[in-house]
């Protein structure tokens, strides 16, 4: 069958492997930087991983880190997204380093926009909690830009789409923008080893949602299916081994690699996810780690809304080594279910959030996901939506 019409729209330059990260102050140096802000968290620098990024400016020199905004908050928040622009302008930064995991990228990302756009307030350049700058509305927005990921999971590095969580809302939002991404991302897998097991776990399991939500989307291609397809491989192969060594530096550079790719896939697909539907839902209402709301929701989208993803289950089967020989689509599908299950289990994720909500909740939580940006390509039916919550729930 002949594929039908797509485009490929990807600008960040990526470097991959153990000490990469030491060609940060070259490469800004190479985009004609001179005043660098770094974008980062308090953990980072309480972890010594913002440190060990700072002292490369410190050794080469020609290129200045003038300051440090160690800030950001979960989620990337507004707020928080409109304080940290306010420090760039003050900095006078002419080049952005993001040193961080999803929320500290997604947040610098936002920051980037609003540099680019002339805003002071991010709510302006996204009414409605969408901010939709695909081509031609997306301009250049002139802001040399490096991102250094230290999490493997939301591939947020060489994504065109920020989520952006509206504190005063409870809703996660999603800017859209061919610009927002970094010119460069070096995946270091130093800077990941020391990532507790549980993170590891939850961000690995949130990069298997993109792979899944990019493959079965029907706005696949096959760009998307081979990108897709080779990241639940190596998810499969990898997540275990990091999560119980997070020393093993092939395993964690593979997660890496698999975060990156899958990204690809999901951002490319045509924006129809529901698994993220609901995990955003889920993390605006209660706070919910975006990687740990994908982690326990991927079997249950996939068990609940079972026409979604029949069509290709053949080719996922596969790409989780499973046979399928003899075998009719729903019973593949099933155990491909079973084993993410069992990979879940695998690396300690729990089936269901510790959560119990009562029934004024659980229908507030419905409305969230009705309502959810997220939601608006492909609305989750009302059923799938029950069954979901049922079964991710304990209610009172």
């Amino acid at each position: 069958m002949t594929p039908k019409y797509f485009m490929w729209d990807f600008h960040t330059l990526v470097e991959c492997g153990s000490g990469c990260r030491t060609f940060v102050a070259q490469r800004f140096m190479e985009m004609g930087c001179k005043r660098v802000g770094m974008i980062t968290d308090k953990g980072l620098v309480e972890a010594g991983i913002v440190e060990l990024v700072k002292g490369i400016f410190d050794v080469q020199g020609g290129t200045r880190l003038v300051g440090i905004y160690d800030e950001i908050q979960p989620d990337a928040a507004m707020g928080n997204i409109n304080h940290c622009a306010a420090w760039c302008r003050e900095k006078a930064i002419d080049g952005m380093l993001t040193v961080g995991g999803g929320s500290v990228m997604d947040a610098a990302k936002g920051v980037k926009a609003m540099l680019g756009m002339g805003v002071t307030d991010i709510r302006e350049i996204m009414p409605g909690n969408i901010g939709p700058y695909l081509r031609p509305l997306g301009k250049p927005l002139g802001i040399p830009h490096i991102s250094i990921p230290t999490t493997a999971g939301t591939g947020s590095e060489v994504s065109p789409i920020a989520v952006i969580y509206n504190e005063e809302q409870k809703v996660k939002g999603d800017m859209l923008h061919p610009y927002i991404v970094p010119d460069y991302a070096l995946l270091d897998p130093d800077l990941t080893v020391g990532l507790p097991a549980s993170i590891t776990a939850d961000t690995g399991f949130d990069a298997l949602s993109h792979a899944i939500e990019g493959y079965t989307s029907p706005g696949a291609n096959p760009m998307i299916d081979a990108l897709a397809l080779q990241a639940m491989r190596l998810i499969k192969r990898y997540l275990p081994r990091a999560v119980e060594n997070g020393k093993d530096l092939e395993a964690r550079t593979n997660m890496l690699i698999a975060s990156n790719i899958s990204i690809m896939s999901f951002a490319m697909s045509g924006f129809i996810y529901p698994i993220h539907n609901v995990a955003h839902a889920v993390g605006g209402q209660f706070r919910i780690s975006h990687g740990n709301a994908n982690a326990v929701l991927v079997p249950v989208l996939m068990e609940n809304l079972p026409q979604y993803y029949l069509p290709k289950i053949h080719d996922m089967a596969h790409a989780f080594g499973l046979s399928t020989a003899g075998k009719n689509n729903e019973e593949i599908l099933q155990e491909t279910i079973n084993d993410i299950k069992s990979l879940q289990k695998a690396c300690g994720v729990a089936p269901k959030f510790t959560l119990h909500l009562g029934e004024t909740e659980m229908e507030q939580l419905k409305w969230a996901i009705k309502l959810d940006p997220a939601g608006i390509a492909f609305p989750l039916p009302d059923d799938c939506i029950k069954k979901c919550l049922d079964c991710s729930f304990d209610c009172k």
